[in-house]
C-alpha cells in the first residue's frame, strides 16, 4: 500500500469516513488518492463538515446505499440541499426489517449475511448501477455510504477493489478498519435504553468487522463464479465496465 494521505479522515459528525486510495493492484498500479471515499450515514452532517467536504475533498457525487424506507424515515440531510450529485442505489437483503432479522438468525457471521445480500434477485442490477456511477471520472471525488459504513458499504468497496485488481489482504484490511468504530457505536447504543432495546434483535456478530467475514465473502464468490468479475458478468455487467473502472481509479 502506497501511503500519501491519511486514510481515515476526521469530521465533527461523520463517522467511519476513509479514503480508498493507495491500495496497489496485482499489476503494480495504485488506486488514486482523494478520488473515492466510503463512510457511514451522512444525514447528521454539520455545516462545518459539509464545508470540509466541498473545500478540502471537493466532493462531487454521493451514492446512498440505504433502502427507500430508511431514506423516507431518516432523510438525507444537507446533501439534498447541496450542489452535489446524489444517487440512491439501495443495497438490500430482505424486503423488511423482520426478514433481515430472520436472515441474521440463519447466519453465523457477517460474511454469510453478505452472501445473502448479493444473491438477492435485485442486487445484481444495483451493484452494476453503483459501479457505473463510480466508473465516470466526472463523478469524482465520490463517496458512497450506508447506515454505519460497514456492511453495504463494505460489500461495494470489496467488490470494486477486487475487480480493479487490489489484493485480498488489502481488501480485508480495509474492511476491518470499521471494527473500532463499531465498538464505539455499540457502547453508545448500550448507553441509551431505547436504542439498546431496538438493537436487541441483532446478533452479536453484527457489531463486528472481522477479517474472517470478508475472507469468507470473497472466497465463496470466487468458488461460485470464478472471480468477482465473474459474478458481475453473471448478473449482466458489460465487459467494458471493469476497464472503465480501472481508467477512472488507477494511476
Amino acid at each position: 500500500m502506497a501511503e500519501k494521505y491519511p486514510r481515515q479522515i476526521t469530521f465533527e459528525s461523520l463517522a467511519n469516513f476513509r479514503d480508498l486510495g493507495g491500495y496497489r493492484t496485482y499489476n503494480g498500479r495504485t488506486v488514486a488518492w482523494r478520488r473515492l471515499f466510503r463512510c457511514g450515514d451522512l444525514r447528521h452532517m454539520t455545516q462545518s463538515d459539509f464545508k470540509k467536504l466541498k473545500e478540502e475533498i471537493k466532493l462531487a457525487t454521493v451514492i446512498d446505499l440505504r433502502s427507500a424506507q430508511e431514506i423516507e424515515r431518516h432523510g438525507v440531510g444537507l446533501v439534498s440541499e447541496a450542489d452535489v450529485r446524489y444517487h440512491s442505489v439501495p443495497f438490500i437483503a430482505g424486503t423488511s426489517r423482520a426478514e433481515d432479522e430472520k436472515l441474521f438468525r440463519q447466519c453465523k457471521n457477517m460474511g454469510e449475511f453478505y452472501l445473502h445480500i448479493v444473491r438477492h434477485k435485485n442486487f445484481g442490477g444495483q451493484i452494476i448501477a453503483a459501479l457505473e456511477i463510480i466508473a465516470e471520472r466526472e463523478n469524482h471525488p465520490l463517496v458512497f455510504y450506508c447506515a454505519v459504513g460497514k456492511d453495504r458499504t463494505g460489500i461495494l468497496a470489496s467488490m470494486l477493489l477486487s475487480v480493479i485488481g487490489v489484493q485480498d489482504a488489502d481488501i480485508i484490511e480495509d474492511y476491518s478498519l470499521s471494527g473500532p468504530y463499531m465498538e464505539k457505536l455499540l457502547q453508545l447504543i448500550n448507553s441509551h435504553p431505547k436504542m439498546a432495546e431496538g438493537a436487541k434483535p441483532l446478533p452479536d456478530y453484527f457489531w463486528e468487522a472481522t477479517p474472517e467475514s470478508m475472507e469468507l465473502f470473497l472466497t465463496t464468490l470466487r468458488k461460485e463464479y470464478g472471480s468477482i468479475t465473474g459474478y458481475l458478468e453473471f448478473v449482466g455487467c458489460q465487459p467494458s465496465l471493469v476497464k472503465r473502472l480501472e481508467r477512472a481509479l488507477l494511476t
